[in-house]
């Protein structure tokens, strides 16, 4: 290796390490949201199976009730087996997304997601296989929701894939809704408990084992995986996005 390269190498290493300081310095440790936590004022979970791969795309937005509590840190529980988190963010309010610095703890029955939001609006999507899909097959498994704060609107969507047969979910839905050319089952809940769980358990048959569609062209392909350069990239912007957000903070209070 030469003196050059070694160098790189040993930047990027403490590069890393102080970032992982960070995220301990703020890290919750995945306890659950105490009294006085500020409750989600809106939320909506997307299920989306064999959307643009073999797995299930899970998106989870919305907003806490009291923009006036952030910046702070916060615990979000994700799902086990969960393969790719693609965007961990926080959005302003003008609607530009921050990527966050952040930490994940696996534990047996869950993935603890660590973050810090700037921002009162949070937008974390990641791909979860609880299957592995096959043609001429069926798919069954259960998505278990787990919020770790109370939640004073929560909406759930859950897509039925492409040319998928004998599709069911229970609970049952009483909504149905027709988004791009997709059909979605919708749910609603109010006053839902921090640790409230809510299990979907989704079935159905498929001929094939492609994915509703190309992911090559699909606008919600993504690159982040948790490997290689890529958690680097992550890291670096979700650094930047919470020092701009702490300067504006300052520059006000000034």
């Amino acid at each position: 290796m030469s003196r050059g390269t070694s160098g790189l190498f040993s930047g990027r290493i403490v590069a890393l390490v102080a970032a992982a300081l960070l995220v301990a310095a703020w890290s919750p440790r995945g306890a659950r949201a105490a009294e006085g936590e500020p409750d989600v004022g809106f939320m909506k979970v997307t299920l989306m199976p064999e959307y643009d791969s073999s797995s299930v795309l899970v998106i989870e937005e919305g907003k806490f009730a009291d923009r006036s509590a952030f910046p702070r840190a916060v615990v979000f529980y994700l799902p086990p087996n969960v393969t790719k988190l693609t965007d961990v963010c926080s959005l302003s309010p003008s609607g530009h997304h921050f990527c966050q610095l952040f930490d994940i703890k696996k534990m047996p029955d869950k993935n603890v997601l660590n973050m810090k939001l700037p921002y009162s609006d949070f937008f974390i999507d990641f791909d979860y296989s609880p299957f592995k899909a096959a043609a001429k097959t069926g798919r069954d498994f259960t998505f278990p929701l787990e919020p770790n704060y109370n939640i004073r609107n929560l909406e759930v969507l859950i897509q039925k894939p492409y040319r998928a047969e004998r599709f069911s979910v229970t609970p049952a839905s009483a909504e149905t809704v027709e988004k791009e050319g997709y059909q979605y089952l919708k749910y609603g809940f109010q006053n839902v408990r921090a640790g409230e769980l809510k299990n979907f358990r989704i079935s159905y048959f498929k001929q094939d084992a492609m994915p509703s569609v190309n992911s090559k062209y699909s606008a919600m392909a993504k690159t982040h995986l948790f490997q290689d350069y890529s958690a680097e990239i992550i890291l670096a912007v979700g650094v930047v996005g919470i020092a701009a957000a702490w300067m504006v903070k300052r520059r006000k209070a000034a």
